[in-house]
C-alpha cells in the first residue's frame, strides 16, 4: 500500500493566515517541510481521506488523477475536514462529464453532502456509514474498510478508520483523544497495523488531558503503548504522526528531533510512503 499526505495540519494550517505568534513566523521564515496546509490523504493515489478547502490546491499541487479517486471517506464534518460546498463542483453546468465522486461519511456528514449531492444530477454521490460497520470501496483496488468512534466532537460525528487492501492494514487515527472503549475493543479484534497514523495536534505541549479531542505527543505515545500491548503495532510497524496546530508551538524540525529517538515519523505535506 502507498499513503500520500495531501495537507498535515489543522484547522488554521501552518503558519495561520492572520497569525503572528512565534510559530507561524518561523515556519513561514523556514518554509519547507515547516508549511502545512490542511489535513488530507490518499491511498494508492484512489482512495481520498477528507475533503476540505484545501482540495482544489491538492489537486493542482500533487497532480491528482480524479478519474482514479474510487471514494472519498470522511472523518467528521468539521470544514477542515469536509467542504461540502465544494461539490456543487461536480454538476454538469461546472464539470464535463467525468467519474463519479463517491463520498462516505458519518451522519452529520452525510447530511451536509447531502446538501449538494442532488444538485450534481448523478456526478456525485454520499452514503451513510456508522462505526463498528465495515464497508467495501473497490477501485483498481478492494478496500475493506472499518469506521471505528473517535474521541472527538461528538456533533461532528467523529470516526477513525482501518483500511485493509493486498494485505495489509493501516490505521488512520485523527481528530481523536484517547479512544473510545468501544473502538478499542474493535482495534483489539482486527489485529497487527503495518502502519498507524496518529493525531498529534498539540506537538509537544505538556499536561494536555489524554480525553480531550486532540493528542500531544506524549498522549500519542500513551495510545501507542495499548496498541503494543493488545497486538495491534510490533516492532515491524510505521508509526508516524500528524495533523499540527501552530498553537502547539513545534516546528516541523521541532518534531523530528523529538520524535526520533521513537522511531516515528513527522509527517509533512506531500510525504508519501509505502509499506
Amino acid at each position: 500500500m502507498k499513503l500520500k499526505y495531501l495537507g498535515t495540519g489543522a484547522a488554521e494550517g501552518v503558519p495561520s493566515m492572520f497569525c503572528q505568534c512565534a510559530n507561524c513566523k518561523k515556519s513561514r521564515a523556514l518554509g519547507g517541510r515547516n508549511l502545512r496546509t490542511r489535513s488530507q490523504a490518499l491511498v494508492n493515489d484512489e482512495l481520498l481521506i477528507d475533503f476540505n478547502a484545501d482540495s482544489y490546491w491538492h489537486f493542482i499541487q500533487y497532480n491528482i488523477d480524479w478519474e482514479r479517486v474510487c471514494g472519498c471517506i470522511i472523518t467528521h464534518s468539521h470544514p477542515d475536514h469536509l467542504y461540502p460546498a465544494e461539490v456543487e463542483i461536480a454538476k454538469p453546468s461546472l464539470s464535463n462529464q467525468h467519474r463519479r465522486i463517491d463520498f462516505y461519511s458519518a451522519k452529520r456528514g452525510y447530511d451536509m453532502l447531502m446538501t449538494e449531492v442532488p444538485g450534481t444530477k448523478g456526478q456525485a454521490s454520499a452514503t451513510l456509514i456508522r462505526a463498528g460497520e465495515p464497508f467495501v470501496i473497490n477501485g483498481e483496488r478492494k478496500y475493506v474498510i472499518t469506521p471505528m468512534d473517535a474521541n472527538h466532537d461528538l456533533n461532528s460525528t467523529p470516526l477513525i478508520y482501518a483500511i485493509e487492501c493486498d494485505g495489509k492494514r493501516m490505521l488512520y487515527a485523527h481528530d481523536t483523544g484517547y479512544f473510545p472503549d468501544g473502538t478499542w475493543q474493535t482495534l483489539a479484534g482486527l489485529g497487527r497495523f503495518d502502519l498507524v497514523t496518529l493525531d498529534c495536534t498539540h506537538c509537544n505541549k505538556q499536561n494536555i488531558d489524554i480525553s480531550s479531542r486532540h493528542l500531544s505527543f506524549n498522549n500519542a505515545l500513551t495510545v501507542l503503548d495499548r496498541l503494543k500491548s493488545q497486538g495491534n503495532v510490533d516492532g515491524n510497524t510505521t508509526v508516524i504522526v500528524n495533523h499540527f496546530s501552530h498553537n502547539g508551538g513545534d516546528t516541523y524540525d521541532d518534531m523530528v528531533a523529538l520524535a526520533k529517538p521513537y522511531g516515528i515519523i513527522v509527517s509533512y505535506d506531500g510525504m508519501e510512503i509505502d509499506f
